[in-house]
């Protein structure tokens, strides 16, 4: 491992101890005796088989972008992987990295790989957005921030939505295709944007996008009903209208490039504030942001095992 790499992943763990302990250090400990006392687990389960159902279709997804004909196996272990790498290394890291686990293990180079994570980043943004804007528009007038975030909501869904139109992508390419040709670095770089442009085509036939999208609307839509059962679980009775709300609050929390290592401190603060701007009331709102990181982080971990498993066996088969 470079130098430089150590230096950032010691700087980040030391940030998420940091701001875990000043989290802490304001969290009255037996609010989480509280949320134990109240707590079902029937809902953690059924959350938890909801949040696994939410990367099944995920890995379809990736299916559908794929151009190598990989099975289901190959793409729910890639899903698992590449969840489990973004929840848990810092900044932009984990993106790195499963752009180059995607090109080691099925994509021909890394612009296509950073292509196919950069359509379903948009896919998903788009169809957050849509939801979170239709949340805005039906909660509560009173809410924090509430015009806010129909504005911002609106203007990302355009600006996301324009940019999957296809001939966009394919214009944006041919653009980069037109810079001089004569260093070989450059020619390098047009040949593989000659191979992305090939498979863009290919997959802008048929309904590639009406199919990718609705996948996306279904994956944001599990993960906001894989909210609402664990805050159910916690004995938080949020309308579905709010959990929408909170999860959309959250995701743009998420935007921020500010993760220490395993987001701990972090993502528990950006539920809390979700929670609160949602119109959850609750003293213990702090502990709850350190219950609700810790679970989601616990059924993306689960998930990195079984992918785990999964390849454990494709090799033994082999």
């Amino acid at each position: 491992m470079d130098n430089r790499v150590k230096k950032k992943l010691i700087w980040a763990i030391l940030f998420s101890i940091g701001f875990m302990v000043l989290l802490l250090s304001r969290v009255e400990w037996e609010h989480f005796s509280l949320i134990a006392g109240r707590l079902d687990i029937k809902y953690i389960v059924i959350g938890g088989i909801v949040f696994a159902l939410g990367n099944l279709v995920r890995t379809l997804r990736f299916i559908q972008f794929d151009h190598t004909h990989k099975k289901l196996a190959h793409w729910w272990s890639i899903n698992a992987l590449y969840n489990f790498l973004t929840a848990t290394l810092p900044g932009g890291a984990g993106e790195a990295a499963a752009a180059y686990v995607l090109t080691k293990y099925s994509t021909s180079n890394i612009l296509a790989a950073f292509r196919l994570l950069l359509l379903g980043r948009l896919m998903d943004l788009s169809s957050l957005t849509a939801l979170f804007f239709l949340a805005s528009v039906l909660i509560s007038s009173a809410t924090p921030y509430r015009e806010a975030a129909m504005w911002l909501t609106g203007v990302i869904f355009v600006m996301t939505s324009l940019m999957l139109v296809p001939a966009s992508e394919r214009f944006m390419m041919r653009q980069l295709q037109r810079l001089p040709g004569h260093i070989s670095l450059l020619k390098k770089f047009s040949e593989k944007l000659n191979e992305l442009l090939t498979i863009a085509k290919e997959k802008h036939r048929t309904s590639f996008y009406a199919i990718t999208l609705t996948q996306s609307v279904a994956a944001i839509i599990a993960g906001i009903i894989t909210l609402h059962l664990l805050l159910r679980s916690f004995g938080i009775v949020f309308t579905p209208v709010q959990s929408i709300y909170c999860y959309g609050v959250y995701a743009v929390f998420q935007v921020i490039p500010v993760q220490g290592f395993a987001g701990i401190g972090t993502q528990a603060a950006w539920f809390a504030l979700a929670l609160k701007t949602a119109g959850y009331q609750g003293a213990d709102v702090l502990a709850l942001g350190i219950v609700l990181h810790g679970t989601f982080y616990m059924f993306i971990t689960m998930l990195g095992l079984s992918a785990v498993l999964v390849w454990l066996v494709c090799r033994e088969r082999t």
